[in-house]
């Protein structure tokens, strides 16, 4: 199952990337399987009496030899792919001398049979859904034109005259009676092998809009430098666990932290160890929240947020220390040098369900640690009246 899983991701990021070389290899698997069947039933056709009479003597050799020919051109494409898989610059010529032969012989044949009333009309479909599945629409034009142009092509010819409807045929398949067993079974086959392939990448194509839409929505919800939720997921957790307080009257807090000197870190540092620092924190405070419960958040700059439900003022404040504790343990290195790092923290318990409110009490109270000297935690309840604003001894 690991296997598989690691192929169908594979897969989806072949889908993702536009690999051409990649992507060549995909279609060519694709594609080869149905020319395959194809070549066996020509080949039955070739070989069988009665079933060689219902084909055009002089034009079924010619029409095996060129499938021949294409089946073993686009292995060989199949192979350039393969050796070029990890080279991600584009290659225009590979996907043209991929798809351009193997597209319009497929038509071709389709034209041959009676692109009417055939299932290659079928086969057709998979291949031009297989190949807007693995290529952008600038790099079929060439193939897709191909083949709008020889369907368009055989339709006028055939209005005037200058060709008949199914020439590789003696007669259409469809002539109004019953189907002749061959071509009855020749349906069942090709229809049934179309419907397989089709419905594979169909079921490919949902999987990966669905992983990509999954990850398009972690991108909104998260902090890409440390992991963490970014500001908005936090004020949309804070405004649904203030409505279940106010509800059920259960402990909710909110903890604030700052980086103390963070401005120093970056003018003497850099930047990048900045972001190393932020990063760190980021895994600090994940480590001490509660998966599926609390939520820890990069509130903004060097700025971070838990969001702690059933949890009181104390808990909170205790679960700030452990964190603050560990904090003054971690060393940080920057060209060869140790320094430290501390928060400070102001934390408020959310009363009758106003989680805006002690978002503004915890940035207050964060504002006093840091008028304090830094490095301290100031918390308390978040009452609205004015007097009720003193922090928690």
């Amino acid at each position: 199952m690991n296997f598989l899983a690691r192929r169908l991701r594979s897969l989806q990021s072949r889908l993702v990337e536009r690999h051409d070389a990649g992507n060549v290899v995909l279609f060519v698997l694709g594609l080869w399987p149905m020319l395959a069947v194809l070549w066996a039933l020509q080949a039955a056709a070739w070989w069988v009496e009665p079933v060689r009479a219902l084909y055009q003597p002089a034009l079924l050799p010619s029409a095996h030899v060129l499938l021949s020919l294409l089946m073993a051109w686009l292995a060989f494409m199949g192979w350039v792919g393969w050796r070029r898989r990890h080279d991600p610059s584009p290659q225009p010529w590979l996907v043209q001398l991929t798809l351009v032969p193997g597209i319009g012989t497929l038509v071709g044949l389709s034209v041959g049979h009676g692109l009417h009333d055939n299932p290659l009309s079928m086969l057709i479909l998979d291949v031009l859904v297989l190949s807007r599945a693995l290529f952008p629409l600038r790099v079929l034009r060439a193939a897709w034109g191909l083949a709008l142009g020889m369907a368009l092509l055989s339709e006028v010819l055939q209005g005037v005259g200058a060709l008949v409807y199914a020439p590789l045929l003696i007669q259409p398949i469809f002539v109004g009676e019953a189907l002749h067993p061959w071509w009855a079974m020749w349906v069942r086959v090709i229809f049934s092998m179309a419907v397989l392939i089709l419905s594979a990448v169909l079921f490919l194509l949902a999987h990966t809009l669905r992983r990509r839409r999954a990850e398009l929505e972690t991108l909104v919800r998260t902090d890409m430098l440390t992991g963490l939720a970014n500001r908005r997921e936090f004020m949309t957790g804070l405004e649904r666990e203030s409505l279940r307080q106010a509800r059920s009257g259960r402990p909710l807090s909110v903890v604030l932290f700052d980086v103390d000197h963070f401005k120093r870190i970056n003018d003497t540092w850099g930047h990048p160890v900045g972001d190393e620092v932020l990063a760190r924190i980021g895994a600090l405070l994940r480590s001490h929240t509660r998966d599926q419960v609390d939520t820890a958040a990069r509130y903004g700059g060097e700025e971070f947020v838990l969001l702690l439900p059933d949890t009181s003022l104390d808990g909170a404040q205790l679960v700030a220390e452990k964190i603050a504790a560990r904090l003054r343990d971690e060393v940080f290195d920057a060209c060869g040098q140790r320094f430290l790092v501390t928060q400070s923290v102001g934390i408020a318990q959310v009363v009758e369900g106003d989680g805006g409110w002690a978002l503004r009490v915890a940035d207050r109270n964060l504002y006093q640690a840091k008028q304090a000297g830094r490095d301290r935690i100031v918390a308390s309840m978040a009452f609205k009246e004015d007097d009720a604003m003193s922090p928690h001894p």
